[in-house]
C-alpha cells in the first residue's frame, strides 16, 4: 500500500493539468468575445475608439446570450451583480465618452488658438474615462461571472479554491508517502 500516496498525487497532478488547460481555453473564449474589447477600450486614446470597443464588448455579451435576467452569481443574486446593471454601466460609459467627444469637437473644431492647457483638460477627461472603466476592477466584472455561471458552472464553482485544494492534496500525499516510506525502512 505504499504506492497509494504517489498514485493519489499523480492523479491530482493530472487533474490539475487538465483543469488548468480547460480554464485557459475557457478564459480565452471569454476574452476573445468580450474581455479584450474592454481592455482595448481602456488603452485607446480617443473617445470614438473607446465607444467602438465598448459597443463591440456589448455585442459580444449579446452573442454570448447573456440577458438582463442573468446574474454574475450562482446563488447570491443581487441587483449589483445582474446583467441589467452591467448593460446600464456600459451604456453610462458610452454616454460619458460621447460627452468627451462632443466637448473635444466643440472646443477644437473652430478654435485655431486652442491652448496646451485645453489639451491637458482633454487628457484628464480621457484619464477619467479610463479610471471609470477600471474602477474597482474591469468594467465587465458582472458579464465575466455571468458568462462562467451560464456556460462553465463547474469551472466557476471550482475556481481558485479547487486548485488550492488539489495542491494541498498533492503536498500532503507526497509528505504522507515520504513518512510512510521512512517508517517502513
Amino acid at each position: 500500500m505504499k504506492w497509494k500516496y504517489p498514485i493519489l498525487t499523480v492523479i491530482c497532478l493530472i487533474f490539475l493539468i487538465i483543469y488548468s488547460f480547460s480554464l485557459y481555453l475557457v478564459s480565452f473564449q471569454y476574452e476573445r468575445l468580450i474581455g479584450s474589447h474592454i481592455e482595448n477600450a481602456f488603452e485607446v486614446n480617443t473617445p470614438t475608439r473607446m465607444i467602438e470597443e465598448i459597443k463591440l464588448a456589448k455585442q459580444g455579451i449579446i452573442e454570448a446570450d447573456l440577458k438582463e435576467t442573468d446574474y454574475g452569481a450562482w446563488i447570491f443574486k443581487k441587483p449589483d451583480n445582474s446583467m441589467k446593471f452591467q448593460y446600464e454601466f456600459l451604456d453610462s460609459i458610452i454616454e460619458r465618452a460621447e460627452a468627451v467627444e462632443i466637448w473635444y469637437q466643440t472646443t477644437y473644431s473652430g478654435n485655431a488658438t486652442a491652448t496646451e492647457q485645453l489639451g491637458d483638460v482633454y487628457e484628464q477627461k480621457m484619464d477619467n474615462l479610463r479610471e471609470f472603466l477600471h474602477e474597482g476592477g474591469r468594467a465587465d466584472w458582472i458579464a465575466q461571472d455571468a458568462w462562467y455561471v451560464k456556460n462553465h458552472l463547474l469551472i466557476y464553482l471550482f475556481g481558485f479554491w479547487g486548485i488550492v485544494l488539489l495542491g494541498l492534496l498533492m503536498f500532503f500525499g507526497t509528505v504522507a508517502s515520504f513518512i510512510d516510506n521512512e517508517i517502513s525502512i
